[in-house]
């Protein structure tokens, strides 16, 4: 169990292979940072329980799904940044990981004033050569250059400066832990009687029941509803499905290779495709699906299996009524448990307090961060969205927090007009949709925030359309119009017919 509820680590050490090499008979480099930091949190800060994840490497590494989940699963990042990082494309993957999962589901990689990647700079570096992901995160060094110019090497531990700085990261990390929520998921009700969110966990196939189990287990503070089939007819089966849809919050399915158990009378569909059509037809329902990382639907050997994922994947989901998910076992449970936590939070009209979602390519994250840090310290409620090396599964995030914000903010800076229209495009149509469905709409603003780098006036601003602004003309007390009731009209209208 870790320090902090809710991760299965505290801390998650990115480093080359080549960084740890030793040196005569002493540990690698990598490995007395390690020990270090470890005893130093944990006996000199009180942080007994802190776990710290570092896999001792090989030459020949590869991004396996147990460092993937072990990522997703960590409060904090170390990147020890060295020239040897910077190369290994191994250690991109993981900075990338990280980075993406952050922001992928609303979690942020600020916590409070602080940032959850920590640059560790073993080399002394040019800020202008850091990888894009690591943006502006303040860097730590732990390197013995005199000079701005000079390159530097890593601070031994017997130096008497290691300690010095290595206080520093000391000092950050253990503020950066405190700044995170210490309370564990919403406990089950007791005497106050609040309700708990409904689960409907679906039907699955032979291969993930024991994913199926531990994601029931996971959802702690919700009611998981029992599993369907029995019944196993498909009319009364098809009935239960309906009643429990009816009475549940959210539905979540998953899939992978294998189609699962055909229906008992109707053997040309499945219980786990059977059940997922069936919600998908209660719009109002929220829909989580989730199928493996490794998993390759083009290769799937079962036609009508293939043909239903690839369907999910990349059909039209302009109903926003499902995300699809194609992660790991953590990175799931992690997006269940967040869900559930939002579920449990009281609805309230407009909120108590501004929700923005600051929305950027990689060409201006940089800026992106600033701003976001800036408006966490003024009080809002900060989500970000970065456009990543993955387009669905960023796009997916954004669609999703533009339902839950009520400001939009996307940044013009390097990037192509063209990005920011579909942005402003894409977030108008969700709004549409939503009011299609008689959903309430959050969204109110959308702010284009120029940065450094933003050349020329902003043509896309003349393509948009005007917003229309609905009002009502109350002129029920008399049969006759009355003057009174029209000057918001006339007021507001323009002789000989719109410039």
């Amino acid at each position: 169990m870790a320090f902090l509820p809710g991760f299965e680590y505290d801390i998650f050490i990115s480093y080359a292979f080549d960084d740890n090499s030793p040196i005569g008979k002493q540990p690698g480099w990598v490995t007395q940072f390690h020990e270090s930091l470890e005893n130093w949190l944990r006996k000199r800060r009180g942080f007994k329980t802190l776990k710290i994840w570092r896999k001792e490497l090989t030459g020949n590494i590869r991004f396996d799904e147990e460092i993937q989940e072990a990522i997703g699963a960590s409060a904090l990042f170390f990147a020890l940044h060295s020239h040897n990082y910077r190369k290994s494309e191994y250690c991109m993957q993981e900075l990338s990981w990280f980075h993406r999962f952050s922001n992928a589901r609303g979690r942020s990689l600020l916590v409070g004033n602080f940032h959850r990647i920590f640059n560790i700079l073993l080399n002394n570096i040019d800020y202008h050569e850091w990888p894009a992901e690591i943006g502006k995160t303040p860097g730590f060094p732990l390197h013995d250059a005199a000079s701005a110019e000079a390159p530097g090497d890593f601070t031994s531990p017997g130096d008497p400066n290691f300690e010095k700085q290595l206080r520093v990261v000391v000092d950050r990390a253990e503020e950066t832990l405190n700044a995170f929520p210490h309370s564990p998921p919403p406990p089950p009700p007791g005497d106050n009687g609040k309700r708990r969110p409904k689960i409907f966990l679906s039907y699955v196939a032979d291969s993930l029941q024991d994913f199926r189990e531990r994601l029931s287990a996971e959802a702690a503070g919700a009611e998981v509803l029992a599993e369907i089939p029995p019944p196993a007819e498909s009319a009364a089966h098809a009935a239960a499905l309906q009643q429990a849809l009816a009475g549940a919050d959210l539905s979540v399915h998953l899939f992978d290779a294998w189609p699962g158990r055909k229906i008992k009378d109707q053997k040309k569909t499945t219980y786990p495709r059977e059940q997922l059509d069936l919600a998908l037809q209660i719009k109002h329902l929220p829909k989580l699906i989730w199928v493996p990382e490794a998993l390759a639907i083009a290769d799937i050997e079962d036609e009508a299996q293939r043909d239903f994922l690839n369907k999910l994947a990349t059909g039209d989901r302009e109903t926003g009524a499902f995300e699809f998910v194609q992660g790991t076992q953590s990175d799931f449970i992690h997006l269940l448990r967040e869900k559930i936590a939002a579920l449990c939070q009281p609805q309230t009209r407009g909120g108590t307090s501004t929700t923005c979602l600051v929305d950027t390519h990689q060409k201006d994250q940089r800026y992106a961060f600033k701003l976001a840090d800036y408006l966490s310290g003024r009080g809002l409620a900060v989500e970000f969205n970065q456009e990543s090396r993955d387009p669905a599964r960023s796009l997916s995030s954004f669609e999703q927090a533009v339902r839950e914000v009520q400001n939009l903010i996307i940044l013009a800076g390097l990037v192509e007009a063209a990005w920011l229209l579909g942005r402003i495009k894409k977030a108008l149509k969700i709004v549409a949709e939503q009011f299609e469905r008689e959903d309430r709409s959050r969204l109110e603003n959308i702010w284009i925030y120029r940065t450094p780098g933003s050349s020329g006036p902003l043509e896309l601003v003349k393509k948009l359309p005007p917003l229309i602004h609905i009002d009502i003309l109350d002129n029920r007390h008399s049969e006759a119009v009355d003057p009174d009731v029209l000057p918001p009209l006339l007021g507001g209208s323009t002789a000989g017919g719109r410039p």
